[in-house]
């Protein structure tokens, strides 16, 4: 059995299409659903979710809003072509495990609270779903039909 052979058996039982699209969506939607709140009330926020320590200096958690802000639409974009928005899934992989590392050593080094710990854990699951979609659908290169 050759490795195209294993990716389109892989792709058939990955689910279907519609419902990668709606992972990618919803995606987008936690993205978005954590900024906007995040940008505008960051301490009310965190006294909401239990996240310590409160935020004083806003310059650094509206920074951190926009950006979450910015990827959430590009997950949502991701929602409606992952082929086309491809860079967007890659990019998003880095992101997402780049804050769970800052957020699990912040844990680790007692300089933030359990709930921030479980929050990042979502992007971890996050990021472990937007690898497993580039696995089953790798890149298509330019004349390689086998890959679609």
């Amino acid at each position: 059995m050759n490795t195209t052979t294993k990716t389109a058996e892989l792709r058939e039982r990955s689910g279907s299409k519609s419902g990668w699209l709606l992972m990618f969506r919803l995606a987008g939607v936690f993205n978005i659903a954590v900024a906007i709140p995040l940008w505008i009330a960051p301490a009310a926020l965190s006294r909401l979710l239990g996240l310590e320590p409160i935020p004083v200096d806003t310059l650094y958690t509206d920074l951190f809003a926009v950006l979450v802000l910015t990827f959430g639409i590009g997950y949502w974009r991701a929602g409606g072509d992952p082929v086309r928005n491809r860079v967007m899934i890659e990019q998003g992989i880095i992101g997402k495990l780049l804050v769970v590392f800052v957020g699990y050593q912040h844990f680790l080094v007692g300089t933030t609270s359990f709930p921030m710990a479980a929050l990042v854990t979502c992007d971890l699951v996050w990021a472990i779903f937007f690898l497993r979609y580039l696995l089953i659908h790798p890149e298509r290169r330019i004349g390689d039909r086998s890959a679609a």
